[in-house]
């Protein structure tokens, strides 16, 4: 039986500076942090929760990601639409 090469994924380069990088190291353990307590316990601290959801807007910061309501996905901001001026976190 002949074997059938794997198509490559096109590779994408991701651009940050030094201190978003840092922030994303940081991220990432609190990720793993929060999902080894959960695991541990089988609960979860109310104060992980909280911390999930700023890790969330975190990441979509460092990463330039915009919520599109219509799919209810996150994706990469395009500069197509403006941002709502008056959100403010």
């Amino acid at each position: 039986m002949a074997r059938t090469k794997k198509k490559k994924e096109p590779m994408r380069t991701i651009k940050m500076s030094e201190k978003d990088f840092q922030k994303f190291i940081k991220y990432t353990n609190n990720l793993n942090f929060m999902l080894d307590n959960l695991f541990e316990m089988q609960d979860m601290y109310l104060s992980d929760m909280r911390a999930l959801g700023d890790l969330k807007y975190d990441i979509t910061k460092v990463f330039n990601l915009k919520w599109n309501s219509d799919i209810w996905r996150y994706e990469e901001d395009k500069g197509d639409k403006a941002w709502p001026t008056d959100l403010k976190r």
